[in-house]
């Protein structure tokens, strides 16, 4: 089959054609993690992936919801064909302005966190449904901002972030009794097993913030990263609610070159 050279080389680029075009659909990417970006009138409205904990991962790991009202108030919503939000606030549970605030957090990190890894192949197709509705946003901005992330946390840990994310990490034999009670819950997280994206769905809290919070205690002794850890590419072992599959995102990360029907990834000189 012959390659069509007319079209986007990855996928920032993809994006940004399709944002051109106004176009609503999905974009399923396949590897690890691996994901979907749902995109409504060309702008990204979320990005699921195994990757960063997502929207209900985040709602049910807060102290706002009980496992016991989510799952009724989803219940409700879709037996009603209605607004997620709408009914959270409804139930005084959770501000629109609030709900806005975690999809947001959500589409952001799930960018972050695939843009990590290289996926094996992408594939375009029609809108895949969403339970909620949450703001949307330019690629350009997704990748703007993706690119702020990787290049903080490099700083921090003086390693690449897609190598600190796949690693253990391990607490300090002596750590501070004066810590800040965020910092003394990612210590309880900590296990010597889990890495970074593990504590992540473990505490409910997106990769990204879990990162950069683990960076800056490495600076002050209180983790540090175990060494050798061989790739293998998993995905999380932290305990977790099942989520939605999802996609991947970020102009870092080199995708395929797309023609007819499914597309496999082909990697730049600089990839």
């Amino acid at each position: 089959m012959r390659r069509r050279t007319d079209r986007p080389r990855n996928l920032p680029a993809l994006l940004t054609e399709l944002h051109a075009q106004r176009h609503t659909g999905t974009v399923v990417v396949t590897g690890s993690p691996g994901g979907r970006i749902h995109l409504r009138a060309g702008r990204v409205s979320a990005v699921e992936t195994p990757g960063s904990p997502g929207v209900e991962t985040l709602l049910r790991g807060s102290a706002r919801l009980t496992d016991e009202t989510w799952t009724a108030i989803c219940a409700a919503a879709e037996s009603a064909d209605g607004d997620l939000a709408a009914d959270l606030e409804a139930a005084g549970l959770l501000s629109r302005h609030a709900f806005d605030v975690v999809c947001t957090s959500a589409v952001f990190d799930g960018a972050f966190a695939t843009a990590l890894t290289v996926p094996d192949s992408w594939e375009m197709t029609e809108p895949a449904p969403m339970p909620w509705a949450g703001p949307s946003f330019t690629p350009r901005s997704l990748a703007a901002e993706t690119t702020r992330r990787l290049e903080a946390l490099a700083a921090r840990w003086g390693a690449p972030p897609a190598q600190v994310a796949r690693t253990p990490v391990l607490a300090s034999s002596n750590p501070s009794a004066r810590i800040p009670p965020r910092y003394a819950a990612l210590l309880q997280a900590v296990n010597g097993r889990r890495t970074p994206r593990d504590i992540a769905f473990a505490l409910g809290r997106g990769t990204y913030a879990v990162m950069l919070d683990l960076a800056r205690m490495h600076e002050l002794a209180l983790v540090f990263r175990a060494t050798s850890v061989p790739d293998t590419g998993r995905r999380s072992t932290a305990a977790r609610r099942p989520e939605r599959p999802s996609a991947g995102l970020g102009r870092v990360v080199p995708l395929p070159r797309r023609s007819a029907g499914r597309h496999r990834t082909e990697h730049t000189d600089d990839g």
